[in-house]
């Protein structure tokens, strides 16, 4: 089974994979998270593409009055709009997009040549760990990380072809999704052990779905730290609550932070305007005076409503 490894925020950007086009008119882009330079990624079949169209060198919009593959059997254009241009893999092959428009007032045709796919291999990842299992809350719309790969590593692109089945009561994949970087899931009603299996390769997730009540634990906080925290300064924590051994991942649970020695640190919640409550897991730590910083963490609805608390500590610098 292959694993993929995830930094969240760097998944949450994208960049534009860009070419221009056969006869030096257009520039064609979209956006990508892998591979930027390589615009002749293949679309899966079964997935859609957004594509933007400019012009070479002015990179004005063009307003298409034209877009279509000269091989619908592998790729065709669902709908154009202005410069946008939304296509779909239709089967494995080579096509050749082309297109007409109205650029600085002159009408111009360009063309690229693209490709499509059945993707072979399937990556997943929960966004908050890299063990294979972690647990979620009912009732939440959570996301799992995916790429689809050909064998060679080449990856497959393209969005709303997410090829995983969920052995579960209530929990359903959102397949309306446009994410290429994310499988969105609803958690459902029930509380169960599932898996979220590939149906292209041998890839499995397991995903603990659990009521609030069952969060009983607090995980070790991560320090947005370069160096360290001096008197005066203030710097980002990040926390997750627990349900025995596994992380909770996107759980959108109440939780609060308490300095217990103001004489050396505060603790801000994430949101200065908010109500002291954080639903994020962000929260900030100042330095007041040189020595241990002590703050608890609490999750008042874990232990079935009874609250979860923890302490932790870290060294403010002088």
């Amino acid at each position: 089974m292959k694993r993929l490894i995830l930094l969240a925020p760097l998944l949450a950007t994208g960049c534009q994979s860009t070419l221009t086009g056969n006869e030096g008119n257009f520039r064609f882009s979209y956006m990508a998270d892998d591979w930027v330079n390589d615009f002749n990624k293949p679309v899966a079949v079964g997935a859609s593409l957004d594509i933007e169209v400019r012009g070479v060198g002015s990179n004005t919009p063009v307003t298409l009055s034209s877009a279509a593959y000269d091989d619908a059997a592998v790729l065709e254009v669902t709908s154009f709009d202005g410069m946008d241009i939304i296509v779909t893999g239709t089967g494995d092959g080579l096509a050749l997009l082309e297109g007409e428009g109205e650029l600085d007032g002159e009408t111009l045709t360009d063309s690229v040549n693209m490709q499509a796919a059945v993707p072979e291999v399937l990556m997943l990842a929960h966004a908050c760990s890299t063990a294979n299992e972690a647990a979620y809350i009912l009732d939440r719309d959570v996301v799992v990380a995916f790429e689809m790969q050909m064998e060679n590593t080449q990856p497959v692109i393209g969005y709303g072809y997410y090829p995983v089945e969920l052995d579960s009561t209530s929990a359903a994949v959102e397949h309306d999704s446009t994410s290429q970087i994310w499988i969105s899931v609803n958690t459902g009603d029930v509380e169960e052990s599932i898996t979220m299996s590939s149906t292209i390769d041998d890839t499995t997730l397991t995903m603990e779905l659990a009521e609030e009540g069952r969060i009983d634990g607090v995980e070790e906080p991560t320090a947005w730290v370069v160096e360290d925290i001096d008197v005066g300064d203030t710097n980002a924590f990040f926390i997750r609550p627990m349900i025995g051994e596994l992380v909770v991942c996107q759980s959108d649970v109440l939780m609060t932070v308490a300095s217990d020695t103001p004489e050396t640190c505060a603790v801000h919640e994430h949101d200065p305007e908010g109500d002291g409550e954080n639903e994020t897991g962000w929260f900030a730590v100042e330095g007041v005076g040189a020595g241990t910083c002590l703050y608890t963490v609490t999750y008042a609805s874990g232990a079935e409503g009874e609250g979860v608390s923890e302490q932790f500590s870290y060294t403010i610098e002088p």
